[in-house]
């Protein structure tokens, strides 16, 4: 707690009850979920009030009588002692309190729930003290109220993630694996995105990218880019190119163009046996492929990011694949402080196990200490074609 300086007219009980409320406000403002707030409030016990009992009791928690009582009608209410508690209420006075006090706890919608407080002799409760407690109530109300807005836009996160990442699609031939992590573990989306799309004759399309943000507006508007992306790769049999051209296209006529990089790889089972990748690479990290040797190499050739220009252009670059290679797609969170080298040697590693374990592993030595969200997306082919 912060060093304060008091005038000199004051109490020792006015200090108190003033170091009281500092500390309350100081700990309540650090809170981030209503688990928080009730923790912070239990570690206040003791402190200012000398209470042996201090409990917020949320509306949906199930009340003793007395807090069912101080949330129904709104009001506060103090006991002296044992005796005044028991004539009010019998039902709670064989629990061994003396003192008691219980306020609501009411926000600026309602009643959000109640301050318990007991103590372990009787006690007089002057004005002063009463406003104490009463402020204290107000204290909790706000931290309450913001945890509960959190955690509602928590729920809404958790929704917009499930809509706006893909299933990955039943394939007969490849594996597939994905990862997401958000920077933001708050909201839990941002703008990275991946999509794989299962075309005809074994065909594969797999897309991966970063809009510019890591909240709630960047899944939004990486939201939009990615449902008209879909839309192209359904409607049409573009190259990767061109569906980025179309993509990029749309982005501009649309209004403000939204900033992103983005990758648009095509897998092909050719008929002499053996696969083709084609891709194209809109200002994103290079795609990386895994061959069946342990070889590891990023694939070269970039072009501007979408939204950067109107009509940029767009190229699309082909390379052999032989059965049982990987093909890795990856935003600019994966590395992050690493180099292209240190992620190869990593990757060396991934032929003969599960790619959805190694895309968990990839990310699990990863601390919270980020500023960028994560997207991983792989594709292994089968081998001996």
């Amino acid at each position: 707690m912060t060093s304060v300086r008091l005038p000199p007219e004051m109490t020792s009980a006015d200090i108190t009850r003033n170091l009281l409320l500092l500390r309350a406000s100081e700990t309540l403002s650090t809170t981030v979920t209503t688990s928080d707030v009730l923790q912070a409030v239990r570690h206040l016990r003791g402190t200012g009030l000398g209470a042996s009992h201090l409990q917020v009791v949320p509306m949906d928690a199930t009340p003793d009588p007395l807090a069912a009582r101080a949330i129904l009608e709104r009001r506060a209410f103090y006991f002296a002692d044992a005796a005044e508690l028991a004539a009010a209420f019998p039902a709670v006075s064989a629990l061994g309190r003396q003192a008691a006090a219980c306020v609501p706890v009411v926000g600026t919608v309602g009643v959000l729930g109640a301050l318990h407080l007991r103590w372990d002799m009787p006690r007089t409760f002057y004005v002063a003290e009463r406003a104490v407690i009463a402020t204290l109530a107000s204290y909790i109300a706000g931290a309450l109220e913001r945890a509960q807005r959190l955690d509602a836009r928590s729920g809404v996160a958790d929704i917009l993630q499930e809509a706006i990442l893909s299933r990955l699609p039943a394939v007969d031939r490849y594996e597939l694996a994905a990862h997401y992590l958000p920077a933001n573990r708050q909201e839990k989306v941002g703008g990275d995105w991946y999509d794989v799309v299962a075309g005809r004759a074994n065909q594969l399309i797999m897309v991966i990218g970063d809009v510019v943000g890591h909240d709630m507006a960047a899944a939004a508007r990486m939201g939009t880019l990615r449902s008209m992306l879909r839309a192209y790769i359904v409607d049409r049999h573009d190259s990767p190119a061109a569906l980025l051209r179309r993509l990029d296209a749309a982005n501009h006529a649309l209004g403000e163009p939204i900033m992103a990089t983005a990758i648009v790889a095509v897998i092909d089972a050719l008929d002499g046996g053996g696969y083709r990748l084609r891709w194209s690479n809109a200002g994103h990290p290079p795609p990386v492929v895994v061959h069946p040797d342990g070889t590891v190499r990023s694939l070269t050739g970039n072009d501007l990011l979408l939204g950067a220009r109107r009509l940029a252009r767009r190229r699309t670059w082909t390379t052999p694949l032989p059965g049982g290679s990987t093909v890795l797609l990856h935003t600019d969170g994966l590395v992050g402080r690493e180099t292209d080298d240190s992620l190869h040697r990593r990757l060396r590693t991934w032929r003969s196990v599960r790619l959805q374990d190694l895309l968990d592993d990839a990310v699990a030595d990863i601390g919270t200490d980020r500023d960028d969200d994560i997207a991983i997306l792989a594709a292994r082919l089968p081998a001996g074609r």
